[in-house]
């Protein structure tokens, strides 16, 4: 995860004055849609902390630091239905991806998950973005069948289309204990 003399990262709870960093990640990572076949992404409208803040005051905002710095976050779920947390919103700052960062915020959610007697951590996201789909193949999850998708998971699909942004590309995803 870190080079010869990389200070290695920290993971946390995230707190209320953590808002204002995870929503300048989470808009500078929505840039990174440009080039995807999603580019509606980048356009839409930046976060706001205030989502952030209320992640943090409900205990459902993780963060990992370096250099005491947050560069990037996870917002957690329970979905006690279903007995899984739900992963709403991962993000690493775009220059400090590709360290394993992600690997270790999904890893924080597994043991998150394990303490809460929880048996598995779902999502929803692009099958066609590398960083998406084919990112969480790699890091254990598996796709859903439809019929399968936890609350949560058809909550965000059906947000989204709601608004009349594209679904056919997203996907349900699980990864188990």
């Amino acid at each position: 995860m870190s080079g010869l003399g990389e200070t290695p990262p920290r993971l946390r709870p995230g707190r209320v004055e953590d808002a204002v960093a995870c929503a300048r990640i989470e808009a500078d990572c929505a840039l990174q849609f440009r080039d995807s076949p999603h580019p509606w992404v980048a356009e839409r409208e930046s976060p706001l902390p205030a989502e952030h803040a209320q992640a943090a005051t409900l205990g459902r905002l993780q963060v990992v630091e370096l250099h005491d710095r947050v560069v990037g976050f996870a917002i957690l779920e329970p979905d006690p239905d279903s007995a899984t947390l739900h992963l709403v919103e991962l993000d690493v700052a775009p220059r400090f991806q590709r360290r394993g960062l992600a690997r270790a915020l999904v890893d924080r959610a597994m043991e998150l998950a394990a303490a809460r007697g929880f048996s598995a951590l779902t999502l929803t996201t692009f099958r066609n973005v590398a960083w998406n789909g084919p990112l969480y193949l790699r890091l254990g999850f598996r796709e859903l069948a439809p019929q399968d998708w936890t609350t949560p998971c058809r909550r965000e699909t059906e947000g989204m289309a709601a608004r009349g942004l594209p679904v056919e590309d997203r996907v349900a995803m699980i990864r188990r204990r």
